[in-house]
């Protein structure tokens, strides 16, 4: 098998793989229809629960076209697995990931649309943990980043798990699913991009850093850091002051740092001219 094929093979186990995960408790749901962009497959919600209690999920999966089953308390727990439905689970269709061609357009559209916004493009480098992923999507939610890119192997994808630690999040922002890592890292580079790495190891400060132009901020694996292939093509590496007696942070905890002190400066930078 070819290195090509051996990438398709992974990256449709990884979609397939969601194609058994389950959306469980009303808020999850809820916010799955409401943002009408990770496909339901089946619906399902307890027939205990009164009309009142299904009425807006009920309201919005019919504006959906999301038909809903019902069935006792107990099938809905041993379908989804989880005990702490609430009488609302839903299996998801794959998670429409972007390509890396549509992240080009869409900074094309943010740059017409506001010259204003600064674009940052967050790339999260073999991120495994589910919880780090979906809180690293929570931050980049928060300071409003234009897109995510993700690699299509060792990297955790948008799970059940990853939309509950993302608050939702996963519903809002492009993610973009990328063969290769280090090709659209260097055409963002190409198209005037600073590549930032975050590095417990850097010599030069977050603090003493010029972050205000158009930045990819590239989170590392939390066993490993940022591979070094992309470390190579980094315009930057920087590191967070710690002030306490260790010396690391959690990828998450690191990324909405440096997120917002991005944005802090691009907006300095803004209001002073």
């Amino acid at each position: 098998m070819s290195k090509s094929d051996k990438r398709k093979s992974r990256r449709r186990q990884l979609q397939a793989s969601h194609q058994k995960n389950w959306l469980v408790g009303r808020y999850a749901v809820t916010e799955a229809l409401l943002a009408t962009k990770w496909p339901f497959q089946e619906l399902y919600v307890a027939s205990s629960l009164t009309p009142t209690e299904v009425r807006e999920v009920a309201q919005l999966a019919d504006e959906a076209q999301v038909r809903i089953i019902r069935v006792d308390t107990e099938r809905l727990t041993e379908l989804s697995s989880a005990d702490h439905h609430q009488g609302f689970a839903a299996r998801m269709g794959p998670y429409p990931y972007e390509s890396p061609e549509h992240l080009q357009g869409r900074l094309r559209t943010v740059s017409h649309a506001d010259s204003h916004v600064v674009p940052v493009v967050v790339v999260c480098d073999r991120i495994q943990d589910t919880f780090n992923f979906g809180a690293i999507l929570r931050c980049c939610d928060a300071t409003n980043v234009t897109a995510i890119v993700i690699g299509a192997a060792q990297q955790t994808g948008v799970t059940p798990q990853v939309a509950r630690s993302s608050a939702g999040a996963v519903h809002h922002l492009p993610i973009v699913m990328a063969e290769q890592l280090l090709d659209v890292v260097m055409e963002l580079r190409n198209g005037g991009f600073q590549i930032v790495a975050a590095s417990e190891k850097a010599a030069q400060s977050l603090w003493a850093s010029d972050l205000r132009g158009p930045t990819v901020l590239v989170i590392g694996s939390e066993a490993h850091g940022v591979s070094p292939e992309l470390l190579d093509i980094c315009d930057l590496q920087v590191s967070i002051p710690m002030m306490g007696k260790l010396n690391s942070l959690n990828a998450s905890v690191a990324a909405g740092i440096l997120l917002y002190e991005i944005r802090r400066q691009q907006r300095s930078c803004s209001v002073s001219r």
